[in-house]
């Protein structure tokens, strides 16, 4: 029963992107840490709000394009659920609009602009479907730039260590989608969704993957362990989840058969990015 219930509480979260949403919030947290930047409360409802719209509306665009028929258990719930999910939608969006317009610092808000033109270009160009590559990178750049967009405006690069774990949190957020994708491939395929994979062999892009996962821990590990030498002020902590963001897409492929026919891979894939919260946490004691 307990797992019945589990298993349940998991499908509502996973499919409604409330997994990102969290992921979201950490990934934030971390992003304070690093620039040392203090944000509004607002910013904080706004992040995750703006991150669901955005998710909400590519699975209800793609459920609308596969149909009834969709085996993606995100893009079934969207198709069936349309209506409802298309109100709470927009209610959303116009929140955060008029939060956004209303409470926001004028910098912050001209960015935030920005990114939303971003988004629906994305979003666009993802519908249109004449383009096949490289969805993985441009999700990955517009959920960076997302959450580092506003501490950066406000506080600027304080050190060069900022720039530097900016890079290797786009990295580990890159890595996850592509490992999301290889996992998802034979899902993706049967429903016409492959993009970074109708350009690379599902073995060349794991390959790549693996080298890049370790080498992106192994940098956060080494500044990790040296930055109070090299960068007095910055977090350890914060180096250490970048790394551990790194590593996880490079684990979970390396043991792609323990998670086959499993959604671990996506509780851990996203699990990682709420780990965000703990630097900060360490920070605001």
């Amino acid at each position: 029963m307990r797992n019945v219930l589990e298993n349940k509480l998991w499908f509502y979260v996973h499919v409604l992107s409330l997994d990102i949403c969290l992921g979201v919030l950490g990934s934030g947290a971390l992003a304070t840490v690093v620039t040392g930047a203090k944000m509004k409360t607002v910013w904080w409802f706004l992040l995750p709000l703006s991150v669901w719209v955005i998710y909400t509306l590519d699975h209800l665009l793609d459920g609308k394009k596969v149909g009834e028929d969709s085996i993606n258990p995100r893009h079934k719930f969207h198709y069936d659920h349309s209506k409802v999910l298309t109100i709470l939608c927009t209610i959303a969006a116009i929140i955060s609009a008029v939060l956004a317009f209303l409470l926001l610092r004028e910098i912050v808000l001209l960015g935030g602009v920005l990114l939303s033109a971003l988004a629906i270009l994305h979003l666009g160009i993802a519908r249109w479907g004449k383009i096949r590559f490289g969805k993985e990178f441009s999700v990955a750049l517009i959920y960076t730039l997302g959450v580092w967009f506003g501490p950066l405006l406000v506080v600027g690069f304080r050190s060069w260590t900022v720039p530097l774990l900016l890079f290797l949190f786009f990295l580990g957020t890159v890595l996850n989608l592509v490992m999301n994708s290889l996992m998802e491939a034979e899902l993706d395929a049967k429903e016409g969704q492959v993009y970074l994979l109708g350009v690379l062999s599902p073995k060349l892009a794991k390959e790549w993957v693996l080298r890049l996962s370790l080498l992106g821990f192994l940098a956060a590990l080494v500044l990790a362990g040296g930055i109070r030498k090299w960068a007095p002020g910055t977090s350890v902590s914060a180096s250490l989840v970048i790394a551990l963001i790194c590593a996880v897409p490079g684990g979970i492929l390396r043991y792609a058969d323990k998670f086959q026919d499993s959604q671990k891979y996506r509780i851990l894939g996203e699990g990682v990015f709420i780990l965000g919260l703990f630097p900060w946490f360490l920070n605001s004691l």
